[in-house]
C-alpha cells in the first residue's frame, strides 16, 4: 500500500504511472469522470472512443455536485467526460 504525503511520494519511480481503461471508468448521470490522485501519479488512459475536444473547464458542476472549473478536461466520442487536476496522456487502441 503506498501512503500519502510527502515522503510516499519520495519513495515512487517516476516511471510510476496510473493507468486506467476508459471502458473501466464509471461517470455520472451526465457522463462525467473526476480524477482526483493525478497530481501525486501520473495518469494515462487507454481509450477505443477517440478524443473530441479537450481543453481548461469554464464554470462546471458535475451531476454529482463536484466543481471542476479551471481542471483539464477530456472529452470522448462515447459521451464521457474526464476531468483531471493535472495533464492526463490518452492512448487511443
Amino acid at each position: 500500500m503506498i501512503g500519502t504525503g510527502e515522503q510516499s511520494t519520495e519513495l515512487m519511480d517516476e516511471d510510476d504511472t496510473v493507468v486506467l481503461d476508459l471502458a473501466d471508468l464509471l461517470p455520472d448521470e451526465s457522463g462525467d469522470v473526476v480524477l482526483f490522485s493525478g497530481d501525486v501519479l501520473p495518469v494515462s488512459i487507454t481509450a477505443q472512443e477517440a478524443v473530441t475536444d479537450r481543453g481548461v473547464a469554464d464554470g462546471h458542476v458535475t451531476a454529482t455536485g463536484v466543481d471542476v472549473t479551471g481542471l483539464n478536461f477530456y472529452a470522448f466520442e462515447n459521451g464521457v467526460t474526464i476531468y483531471s487536476l493535472s495533464d492526463v496522456t490518452i492512448t487511443e487502441s
